[in-house]
């Protein structure tokens, strides 16, 4: 496993379609369920039009509340399209703001992505954010131990 840190980095607006649920992060590892919003999303992806690439985006965003990992935070599984169309049954649209963000690189076991989240809170790199993100271009590699995940943290949006 490896947690490389690219400085900023500029990046335009993003549309997303995809499926959000309100989670905690000791819900989610008990119970498995960003994998299984992933999966739905697997099978369901061929509903959505208009998409970018082939690449899936995980954004987090945070109440107001202090963060602990039995905070609910909502959890968007989604793809990048170029415009908003009508959306299949069950999905919602987001857009990820243009600006500046960190952008942290982990490599190596999905399970070991807390140590990224570590890193990055240890960094102090936008420990005070209202959202973050990750994409994963090749969900094959990741779900095999071997891809690399890309986390996004704003920091002037």
């Amino acid at each position: 496993m490896t947690i490389e840190l690219v400085q900023q980095l500029e990046r335009s607006e993003t549309k997303l379609v995809g499926y959000t649920v309100a989670v905690s992060l000791n819900q989610d590892l008990a119970e498995g369920i960003i994998i299984q919003l992933r999966e739905q999303l697997k099978a369901q992806r061929h509903y959505i039009g208009k998409q970018c690439d082939d690449g899936v985006y995980l954004v987090q965003v945070y109440s107001e509340e202090e963060f602990t990992p039995d905070t609910p935070f909502e959890s968007i599984v989604a793809v990048a399209v170029s415009e908003f169309g009508s959306l299949p049954d069950g999905m919602v649209s987001h857009t990820l703001p243009a600006g500046v963000y960190a952008k942290v690189i982990h490599t190596g076991d999905e399970i070991d992505i807390g140590d990224a989240y570590d890193f990055i809170r240890d960094q102090e790199i936008a420990s005070l954010r209202p959202f973050d993100f990750e994409y994963w271009a090749d969900l094959n590699a990741i779900e095999q131990g071997e891809g690399a995940i890309e986390i996004y943290l704003p920091l002037e949006v």
